[in-house]
């Protein structure tokens, strides 16, 4: 696990989606924790099975807790304040150069572009980080986590005993040009629960 995660990282960012929409990207927090999981409540048990390569149903609180403490962790924000989307980036317990990334989405905020957004600036982070090599696991070849990676260099796609795409993507150590832009202060708030925001 890397420690001192750049400020430009962590700070809020906005995401702006296929639409023309910007949403508020933050980073994630342990009071966070409820939310979360109501948005894990909302997702369909096919984003589920996708996210997290199991039944489809959601993650149990103890692993909420612990997505909200990865390397890094950026929640996105509905404009009424319901976290959306969890991206997170986690060091490898067996090669130190490797970090994981994942993108979760609730389904109503699927397919404009959100996802992608927070891939991409968690590639970015572990750049910063001095990471050489990200892997995402998706349930299946073809996936938008794929598509998206690709975009970004040449990956490497393999495939675990079970079946799962396993996608590796090379970082090149000095760029780091593809963080979201940083938020205006006006919208630099920390969404306590729905409905609720505190200046930051």
């Amino acid at each position: 696990m890397r420690t001192g995660v750049p400020d430009v990282v962590t700070q809020p960012t906005l995401a702006c989606l296929s639409d023309g929409a910007e949403l508020l990207m933050r980073a994630a927090v342990d009071g966070d924790l409820r939310e979360l999981q109501a948005m894990h409540a909302r997702c369909s048990g096919t984003t589920l099975a996708a996210r997290y390569l199991g039944d489809g149903r959601p993650p149990s609180r103890r692993l909420c807790r612990e997505l909200l403490r990865t390397d890094v962790a950026i929640a996105a924000f509905s404009p009424t304040g319901s976290l959306i989307a969890l991206g997170n980036l986690a060091g490898s317990d067996e090669d130190p150069q490797v970090a994981e990334v994942a993108v979760v989405v609730e389904d109503a905020w699927q397919r404009g572009g959100l996802g992608t957004v927070m891939l991409r600036h968690l590639v970015a982070a572990a750049r910063l980080l001095g990471y050489e090599e990200v892997v995402a696991i998706a349930p299946t070849r073809g996936s938008w986590t794929e598509a998206s990676l690709a975009r970004l260099g040449a990956p490497l796609l393999q495939h675990t005993p079970f079946g799962e795409a396993v996608v590796r993507l090379s970082l090149a150590p000095h760029h780091a040009g593809l963080l979201a832009r940083p938020a205006p202060a006006s919208r630099r708030v920390v969404v306590t629960r729905a409905g609720v925001a505190s200046g930051r």
